[in-house]
């Protein structure tokens, strides 16, 4: 997927096809995740679709819980929940920084004339 250090820099316009494709795939692991959220929600306390996804994108936020979980089932998913969109947040954010920290250290290791920005 990346150019090896013996290999010239990619352009910019091909580098911003990459952070592209990496912020879609990292928008859609979100969006999973929310998913599983309100359908964890509404299954374990039956929540209505909009307090579960409230409750959903306050947890994945980092924010913690905006609507208590009334249910000792729903009370260990959001337990779980948390820790997941804690994950999640992490794997999005290098998902994202990944290419760009390569491109950088890609520069780094290029010969002063060959570089192509």
């Amino acid at each position: 997927m990346y150019e090896n250090k013996s290999k010239p820099l990619v352009s910019r316009h091909a580098f911003r096809k990459r952070m592209l494709c990496h912020v879609l795939v990292a928008f859609l692991l979100v969006l999973i995740t929310l998913v599983i959220g309100v359908a964890g929600h509404i299954y374990f306390d039956g929540m209505h679709f909009s307090s579960a996804l409230i409750a959903s994108i306050t947890l994945t936020s980092g924010l913690g819980l905006s609507i208590m979980p009334e249910t000792t089932a729903c009370q260990l998913f959001a337990s779980f929940y948390g820790i997941l969109s804690n994950y999640i947040y992490i794997a999005t954010t290098t998902i994202i920084i990944a290419p760009i920290l390569h491109r950088l250290l890609h520069k780094f290791h290029l010969e002063p004339s060959s570089s192509n920005d």
